[in-house]
């Protein structure tokens, strides 16, 4: 008889604080505009970890806070819906949706952003509310996106609502991008020290550099990465981790402290060997991380999550906005992610068993 897993343990896998915001789409170089496209950092976390998930008993595991105001798409609302995630909407006609407005300057079509109408932020509060105490109490990560000081604030109020205080919370934290800086070095670096919680902390490589006083200058080579990387090694107590986007170039892992020594491990991007099908990384970084998220829930494995993060990834940037999805066959762009973890593995020459990876996954 097959070993079934807990349905606690499969019915709240992962939640993120990350607001859903409708993104207009500006790319005055391409002559690129889109209006209405589903955007925000929680949605495309929320989205990568679909993209990820092998069956609908492990998407129903995904939760997150959707709020609709008075002009919300009703098409929108069948999309994300069609996800099959345990998203709750919370309507307020009194208030305009949060929008936002992504455009691309200067020569290295640096993408920024910027919020058309007021933000609604999510806190632990609004999970409460909203999904119950037991089920934040059972929640295996938080993917939180924020800046240090926030960041510190969520996890007080989080620990002040866990009972269970010999489980450590796992927190998956990718910081504010325009807060991640040297400026704000010593309130990323309070987060990276507690022991109170588990962090894996997620910046890119531009965003890294920055945080160390580098002057903003992204790395361009692996090498380059990998000499970045290490500056997290005494930047975290012994038990908390890193793992660097880098892009085109894929990601790196920095383990825990074990034996007095961290691990770094580098896995590629999809699309490393061809760009052709790279048509815009909009949400490419907040979909690794709930790729990522919900493996690293389910298997509490770097190497898998990191894997699982780059497939993620994959799919969300093969267009301006979302993946086409098919519920019934489980397709993002007409491809599974069984088919995507073979053609990852495949064309990456990384030594980890297909099988292997999908079950620990699937169980």
């Amino acid at each position: 008889m097959m070993n079934e897993k807990n349905p606690i343990d499969m019915k709240n896998l992962i939640i993120t604080n990350g607001m859903f915001i409708i993104d207009d789409i500006e790319h005055s170089k391409y002559n690129i505009y889109y209006k209405n496209v589903p955007g925000g950092g929680g949605t495309f976390a929320m989205l990568g970890a679909c993209i990820v998930s092998p069956s609908n008993a492990i998407s129903k595991g995904l939760k997150w806070i959707v709020d609709r105001g008075s002009d919300f798409p009703e098409e929108i609302t069948r999309e994300i819906k069609s996800w099959g995630t345990d998203a709750r909407f919370r309507d307020d006609f009194y208030r305009l949706t949060t929008k936002g407005l992504n455009y691309y300057e200067g020569d290295n079509d640096l993408r920024k952003f910027k919020f058309l109408t007021p933000k609604k932020q999510i806190d632990v509060g609004d999970w409460v509310a909203t999904f119950g105490r037991e089920t934040i109490e059972e929640i295996h990560a938080f993917h939180l996106l924020c800046s240090g000081s926030r960041c510190s604030e969520i996890i007080d109020a989080l620990l002040q609502v866990r009972s269970e205080k010999r489980i450590k919370p796992v927190i998956i934290w990718e910081p504010f991008p325009d807060l991640c800086d040297f400026d704000h070095q010593n309130d990323i670096e309070s987060v990276m020290q507690r022991e109170d919680v588990i962090v894996i902390l997620s910046p890119n490589a531009e965003e890294s550099s920055r945080l160390f006083g580098l002057h903003g200058k992204e790395p361009t080579s692996l090498e380059e990465c990998l000499t970045l990387a290490h500056n997290f090694d005494e930047f975290m107590n012994k038990k908390n981790m890193c793992v660097l986007r880098c892009g085109s170039l894929g990601s790196i892992s920095i383990s825990e402290e074990l034996d007095g020594r961290r691990v770094y491990d580098h896995f590629p991007a999809y699309h490393f060997i061809n760009q052709s099908k790279v048509l815009d990384p909009t949400g490419g970084g907040n979909s690794f991380l709930g790729g990522f998220a919900i493996a690293y829930a389910l298997t509490k494995s770097l190497a898998t999550a990191s894997i699982c993060g780059n497939i993620a990834a994959s799919a969300i940037i093969e267009q301006i906005g979302i993946p086409r999805y098919d519920p019934i066959n489980r397709t993002w762009n007409g491809v599974t992610f069984l088919d995507r973890l073979k053609i990852y593995l495949s064309q990456s020459g990384l030594q980890y068993d297909i099988d292997e990876i999908y079950k620990s996954l699937s169980q």
